[in-house]
Order: structure tokens, then sequence, then C-alpha cells
């Protein structure tokens, strides 16, 4: 079932307070509405009443789609600095529900599923637009990557990240530079959907990089670029 928590968001801008329901769990096989409009951009999206401003209320929820092999924990874009610790939160979870402490039943339908951590609704969306798409996400995180070197002077920085937005009709990918932290866009990529499957079909030479980018549940370029402490240091 989906789980959603009344709460009380308050506008940033005008300081206007009023009550809401913050999402906790989401199952996309029983609410296909709820996917939809992560999808759209309108989940947990809300308008102040005193300022007319756009509030988007935090990621903080576990998503679940047995039909399409997919759960998700999703967490706030301000965690990200700490993705090892999410990771391992999340793979705590997982195990439980679908791994390898889940009784019999939940592990073998845990077999079929994907279980990632992500950071924030665009990632979460970049997730749920690629399984639909048929692409795989650590392959399409090493495509990402492959632009990033070919790309002269791409909008790289603590803040920004490059997203899958949509796959149009003809196979087109559409990247987008995104601040993480607002969700506004900064410059579209848009991406012949042949490079995806030449790269898919050649990956010799990134096969290293790619076991890097899928050692954990959180398969994201990101994990290469935010070291996590050295081992015996604090986080």
């Amino acid at each position: 079932m989906s789980l959603f928590l009344r709460v009380t968001a308050t506008c940033t801008k005008c300081g206007k307070a009023a009550e809401t329901e913050l999402a906790a769990s989401v199952n996309a096989d029983r609410r296909e509405d709820l996917r939809d409009a992560i999808i759209d951009g309108s989940f947990q999206s809300l308008t102040c009443s005193g300022c007319g401003a756009a509030i988007r209320l935090p990621a903080h929820l576990t998503y679940i789609d047995i039909n399409r092999g997919q759960w998700i924990l999703v967490e706030d874009t301000d965690r990200l600095d700490q993705w090892y610790v999410a990771e391992a939160e999340a793979t705590a979870l997982y195990d439980q529900a679908f791994g390898r402490f889940a009784p019999p039943l939940q592990r073998q339908i845990g077999a079929e599923i994907d279980a990632r951590v992500v950071f924030g609704w665009t990632a979460l969306r970049e997730k749920l637009i690629a399984k639909q798409a048929g692409l795989d996400d650590g392959i399409l995180e090493v495509l990402k990557i492959s632009v990033l070197r070919n790309v002269p002077a791409p909008p790289l920085n603590d803040r920004t990240e490059l997203r899958l937005i949509d796959v149009a009709e003809d196979g087109e990918l559409l990247l987008r530079w995104v601040n993480g932290l607002t969700e506004e866009g900064i410059v579209d990529l848009p991406l012949n959907r042949e490079l995806y499957e030449t790269l898919a079909a050649n990956l010799g030479p990134w096969e290293e990089l790619l076991a890097d980018v899928r050692k954990g549940l959180f398969v994201d370029m990101n994990r290469l670029l935010i070291s996590p402490p050295a081992q015996g240091m604090a986080a």
C-alpha cells in the first residue's frame, strides 16, 4: 500500500503554513496514478495559497513497483554527499523486505527486482523513465560519463546533475542539466539512442567503470564523483 503522513508545510518565501500529506511509501502496482505524477513532476508539488510560490515537498520514501521490477529508497538531495550511508540503510531495508533476510516467497520476488537508492525527485523520475524505455541504468550512467569526456565545458559543479528527462517516440534520449536542489533546468542535451545502443554493444573498454557504477544500490555517476571518507575516518 501507499502511505501518506499528515504534515504542515511552510512556504520558504512568505512563511504561510498549510496542512498537506507527505509520502512515506508509494506502491505503483496499486497506484499507477502516483507513478504518473512522479513522471510528470506533479507528485508532492503544491502552490502556496499566500504568495503563489511553487512548493516541492522533500523526498523521503520507498517506491515499489513489482510488475516493473523496481524497489527504490528515495532520499532528499541534501543527503547526496553521504550517499554511502543512505546506501547502507537502503541495503538493510531491502534485505529485510525482499533480500537475504526476507521470507522465501519475498526473496523469490526480490530476485526479479532492481533495488536502488536515489536522491531527489529528478533522480527518481529518471529511474522510472529509464526502466520504461528498456534502458540499463548502469549503462546510462556510463553514457553520461562518456558525454562529459566529449562535450566541451559541461556545466558541472556540486549542484548540477545530468538526468534523463524523456525518451521520444523515435528513441531520442533527452538528457538535461538540472539544478539538483531546485530541479530547475539549465540546458538540454538530446542524444540519438544509437549512442546508447553502440555503447551497450561495446562495453569492453568501459567494463571496469561500469562495475564501479554498479557496486551498490546507488547506481549513479555521483558515486564516483563524491568519495566516501577513508576507512576508519569519521563521516
